[in-house]
């Protein structure tokens, strides 16, 4: 068994992508069933299970792989910051092959560099001289590089530009420039986004097989260059991604995202980096078609204050954005002809895992009977009273007033619609009034648990109804 390690440099996307590169030199030297990643926190290990004396494939073959990827002339067109030099065919962004490169994995073979802390020294602390010409940290290595700013000008040397002290510039010898650049190419999600490209690789935290490794390379092609022709803000890039390929559920259980946005800017600038957590957002995907059908339905629209909310919700498992969220769905989705109610499993969903309100509130009679009479208000575009209700605090009775008021306006109004069928007029939206023992149920729930019950009356009257009402129902 051989273990390969990742050389601690202190950037996550970095050493991530490195470790993608060792395992994609080594699948293609033995095969997939013998390599797996192992997170070690801070660096990766991989292990390839074949004996020492067959160490000399993976050399053999990491030489093969470089001097493919230099000679490409797809892989630049198609990666952000990565282009060809014009210097013929063995140059790809400001990484030089030369013939006699040799491009062994011998340095990978321990887990701790005794690095020097100098200041010509490499952040993966291999020897420049053994490998060949040196590069900046930048976009074809790790996306820090204008986040890594510590003086006003940076150094220029023989024509490039290294950001950071003249003294100590961040540089990484071409080994793991090409490994990093290897492992971008395989295994992270390239895409645009109105007029920004994202790029986002996957974090493993447990340990990656041969066969979870296939289905990562296999899944980034899917996405490699698809795009949304909207500026989205950029804290809803995760969400928006992760519903855009459902099958990620599955495939990306177990993972992180770093998340790097760029923009041109005289060459690429990073607007934004991050790295977070996705099992929240892979819950609320997986659970029901319904989930990502709300995504589409909100991103049709290109109004974004309905999914800050939901991602409010999801992410941070934030119960008072969801009222919010119901709300700015409903009006950023309506049109002036037709009222458009959230998906009623999407409601189940969010009061359920987000609001952690038990299955016997939610799918309370009284509460559903109390929300259909609120629902009506709503499609009239009145929403006074499911905002007093929303606001209403459990000290005051702005709760049971609220009801109360609602409720004589409806026998109002149901007087008028009878009185328009006795006239021939057609009623479009028919109101229906609880019975008065469902009120007192709502009102002793409320007694018992406030919070939940207003949460849920309001978000079923935001909702679709569980069955079709008629237009016009008499009781």
């Amino acid at each position: 068994m051989i273990n390969l390690y990742t050389p601690a440099t202190g950037f996550p996307d970095l050493e991530v992508k490195i470790a993608y590169g060792l395992a994609r030199v080594a699948i293609e030297a033995v095969g997939i069933e013998k390599v797996s990643i192992h997170n070690n926190g801070g660096f990766y290990s991989i292990i390839i299970n074949i004996s020492e004396g067959e160490r000399g494939k993976l050399d053999k073959t990491s030489n093969l792989v470089c001097r493919r990827l230099l000679s490409s002339e797809y892989i630049p067109l198609n990666t952000p910051g990565i282009k060809k030099s014009g210097k013929g065919g063995g140059f790809v962004g400001n990484i030089t092959f030369k013939v006699d490169d040799n491009f062994s994995l011998n340095m990978y073979g321990h887990p701790f560099l005794m690095k020097k802390n100098i200041k010509d020294e490499p952040v993966c602390g291999h020897e420049l001289e053994k490998v060949g010409t040196v590069l900046g940290l930048a976009a074809e290595s790790g996306y820090h590089h204008s986040r890594d700013k510590l003086d006003s000008e940076p150094k220029k040397d023989r024509g490039r530009y290294y950001i950071g002290r003249p003294s100590s510039p961040k540089r990484l010898c071409k080994s793991c420039g090409l490994l990093s650049l290897l492992g971008m190419w395989y295994a992270s999600f390239i895409f645009s986004v109105a007029d920004k490209e994202v790029i986002v690789i996957p974090i493993p935290n447990q340990e990656l097989t041969g066969s979870k490794l296939q289905e990562i390379f296999a899944l980034q092609h899917q996405v490699r260059k698809q795009w949304l022709n909207q500026n989205i803000p950029q804290i809803l890039i995760p969400l928006v991604f992760l519903s855009k390929i459902p099958s990620s559920a599955d495939i990306l259980k177990g993972f992180d995202l770093f998340i790097a946005v760029l923009s041109r800017q005289q060459g690429y600038h990073v607007d934004g980096i991050y790295l977070i957590e996705i099992e929240h957002y892979l819950d609320y995907i997986r659970q029901t078609s319904f989930n990502i059908a709300t995504i589409d339905r909100l991103l049709m629209n290109e109004k974004y204050k309905a999914l800050n909310e939901l991602n409010n919700s999801i992410y941070y498992r934030r119960a008072d954005s969801l009222l919010k969220f119901a709300r700015f769905y409903v009006q950023e989705t309506s049109t002036n002809n037709w009222t458009n109610f959230l998906y009623l499993e999407t409601t189940k969903y969010l009061l359920k895992e987000v609001a952690m309100i038990k299955k016997e509130i939610i799918e309370n009679p009284a509460l559903q009977s109390l929300a259909r009479t609120l629902r009506y208000f709503i499609k009239e575009r009145k929403y006074g009273y499911a905002d007093d209700i929303r606001n209403a605090r459990k000290d005051s009775r702005d709760f049971e007033e609220t009801i109360a008021k609602m409720l004589r306006e409806g026998e109002l109004r149901r007087v008028q619609q009878e009185q328009d069928i006795q006239a021939g007029k057609k009623v479009k939206n028919w109101i229906y009034l609880p019975k008065e023992d469902e009120i007192k149920e709502v009102f002793r729930l409320a007694n018992e648990d406030f919070e939940s019950t207003k949460l849920v009356l309001v978000m079923l009257a935001f909702s679709s109804p569980a069955k079709v009402e008629e237009e016009v129902e008499q009781e």
